[in-house]
């Protein structure tokens, strides 16, 4: 594919967007330090944004750091490869993942409301080599997804500009760093807004351009017939009848499967969906993270419905070739963008890939200092570090990790590792540790040698059925045969169902009937200070912060305190286990059973599933970005009356 934009577009939109996109961070993070009770000189703010989300912001958090521009390329590709089904099962599997993730968010709340990482209970629990094992896991991911998003952003800006590599590897991290560094997490979820704001203004764009405007095409109906003409020239291989139109589909199912098991270890062992966590709110945490994977859904599988059955129906034959055949799926995203609108197509699909990778680089950043922080410089470098040193540490690692963010980018460039090698390669290695880390943080039966055994032998056994399908299914180990789709399914596989198997087995047989009273005094102050908190019966958040310091030690901070009763999160945890379950059952198995039920869909089928797909976009547009706006209008009233009163010199109270 021909570039459409210049460098100069790729370098302006890298350089000049990201530092412009960086200094309204910093001015959101001015006003929230000067016009809020949050101080960015907190650790506790800097890293967890003082535990104090609400569902709506938390929601659209979520769906921005399930949407990376790995996403909307991917997605994309497989539909282009598959038909309807890669997207659909793409979105399906990502869903179940991430409400099965408010499981793990109610958990943490219950039993380690302290915690900054998901890796501190297991420290706590297990002691100090499983610790370090489980740090190499988390990290371990955590450099997996930073090498797919740079690599993913990178090789767009590429693909569309021409810009050259090696400087966009290095510009992408620069201008994250900048705000994150002074911002903290909650600059990361403003970003996070803004992001989820234009990624469901571009999939609504592209929807009604290929189903209402387009020239081309215009109408379900038009796009239905070109696609079926596209299968009697270009038809698929696995799909009944080579059809784009059918969801008898074996490498689309196979998909499927891998998006499910690879997706459950991203959302178990990537810090930064337990940083989300820790930053929400005890009493709606699992009402974000349910309506965060609701409305998740439509972005692999609406825009991929769009763009890449788009750029099939204007190249679906010699009769009907509006845009040339595309010789690599990895370009469908950008080559339908151009299509469909041209350069501005072009500059639009590049700032919305663009802020993907800057919103999910600033939360790799602070899942990983935060890592550095609380799991390897305060327990084991310096117990007795203060605020202040914490704060600098956090600084200094999330410099030193935005370096890392661009070796990682060039690297993987030069010894030509693809994006989705990567993607499937996250699962193969870490898919290990879901078992494990959900055993130690939900369970007290949770066995510690069992489950650490479990997690080696896990990653041995997957590695080792990731190379030998490889080996026998294309006769040769290499990164096209291990990037294959039955190479990475079994290694998926393996590690995930060996590791949990193993760990549900010895911690049955040799429950550690664990006690987690430990865990939920984790990271607070001393007792004796507890004691004196709490006077006539009042709870410590009502209690003067001076009067606790006076009784002698430090403030317990206010917000590892849970706002919801045990009872209560006990009920959170499992309404969220009946609605991921419904879900998972309603998205993956019933609908794609109806789904293929005919061989290949009729016209009516394929607009009504258009038309479902349009309404689920609006709804799920108006839950991540109007929902966040609506429940904090009063604090945006507040702040803006506090802005007015300084300026004119009235003085003003912090919100």
């Amino acid at each position: 594919m021909s570039t459409v934009l210049t460098p100069g577009d790729g370098y302006g939109i890298v350089a000049g967007l990201g530092l412009g996109f960086a200094a309204i961070m910093i001015v959101i993070s001015f006003i929230t330090n000067r016009y809020t009770k949050h101080s960015l000189s907190s650790s506790e703010e800097f890293t967890s944004a003082s535990r104090s989300l609400n569902p709506g912001l938390l929601a659209s958090g979520i769906v921005s750091a399930a949407t990376w521009a790995a996403t909307l390329l991917q997605s994309a590709t497989v539909t282009y490869l598959y038909g309807i089904s890669g997207g659909y099962w793409y979105g399906a599997g990502s869903v179940s993942q991430i409400q099965l993730f408010a499981q793990n968010a109610i958990m943490l709340k219950r039993n380690a409301p302290g915690a900054h990482t998901f890796l501190e209970p297991i420290r706590v629990r297990w002691g100090k080599w499983p610790h370090a094992l489980f740090i190499f896991y988390g990290l371990g991911t955590n450099l997996l997804l930073t090498a797919q998003l740079i690599t993913g952003g990178a090789d767009t800006i590429v693909a569309l500009t021409n810009a050259n590599i090696y400087a966009t590897c290095v510009l992408i991290p620069l201008t994250v760093v900048i705000y994150t560094f002074i911002g903290g997490l909650r600059a990361t979820f403003f970003s996070d807004f803004l992001h989820t704001t234009l990624i469901f203004a571009i999939i609504l764009i592209f929807m009604f351009l290929t189903y209402a405007t387009n020239t081309h095409l215009g109408s379900p109906s038009k796009v239905y017939d070109l696609l079926t003409e596209a299968a009697k020239n270009y038809p698929l291989a696995g799909n009944a009848e080579g059809s784009y139109l059918t969801f008898r589909s074996t490498d689309g199912l196979v998909f499927g499967i891998i998006v499910i098991i690879s997706g459950v270890t991203t959302v178990f062992m990537d810090q930064t969906y337990w940083q989300r966590a820790v930053a929400s709110k005890a009493s709606t945490s699992v009402t974000g993270y349910l309506y965060g994977g609701t409305a998740f859904l439509p972005v692999p599988w609406a825009f991929s419905t769009a763009a890449a059955l788009a750029l099939v129906a204007l190249s679906a034959g010699p009769g009907n070739m509006v845009v040339e055949r595309l010789t690599n799926p990895g370009n469908v995203a950008p080559a339908a963008a151009a299509a469909l609108l041209g350069d501005s197509g072009a500059t639009l699909l590049l700032v919305v890939l663009f802020l993907a990778v800057t919103s999910a680089a600033s939360a790799e950043l602070v899942a990983v200092s935060s890592i550095f922080v609380y799991d390897i410089y305060k327990p084991y470098v310096n117990p007795s570090a203060d605020e202040k040193t914490i704060v600098k540490v956090t600084h200094f690692a999330v410099c030193g990790y935005g370096v890392i963010m661009a070796v990682l980018g060039i690297v993987f460039f030069k010894i030509g590792i693809s994006l989705s090698w990567l993607y499937g390669l996250t699962g193969v290695m870490f898919s290990c540790g879901v078992g494990p880390v959900g055993f130690a943080i939900r369970t007290k039966i949770g066995n510690k040698n069992g489950c650490v055994a479990a997690s080696v032998i896990g990653f041995a056994c997957a590695i080792t059925a990731w190379i030998v399908t490889a080996k026998e299914y294309y006769g040769v180990v290499n990164v096209t045969s291990t990037g294959g789709t039955y190479p990475q399914l079994a290694g998926n596989a393996a590690g995930f169902f060996i590791s949990t198997s193993i760990c549900a087995i010895t911690s049955f047989l040799w429950p550690a009937n664990y006690d987690f009273e430990e865990l939920r005094t984790m990271n607070f102050a001393p007792a004796d200070v507890t004691e004196t908190a709490v006077v006539d019966g009042e709870d410590i958040s009502t209690k003067d912060p001076e009067k606790i310091k006076a009784a002698g030690g430090e403030v317990i901070p206010v917000n590892n305190l849970n706002d919801a009763s045990e009872e209560q999160l006990f009920k959170d945890f499992k309404y969220s286990c009946y609605a991921t379950g419904f879900s998972f059952v309603l998205l993956c198995i019933v609908i794609p059973a109806f789904a293929a039920i005919p061989k290949v869909w009729s016209k009516s089928a394929f607009t009504c599933w258009i038309v479902i797909a349009f309404i689920y976009t609006f709804i799920a547009s108006f839950i991540v970005v109007f929902w966040p706006v609506w429940e904090s209008r009063k604090s945006l009233a507040a702040v803006a009356k506090g802005i007015f009163n300084d300026v004119s010199g009235k003085g003003f109270v912090k919100a």
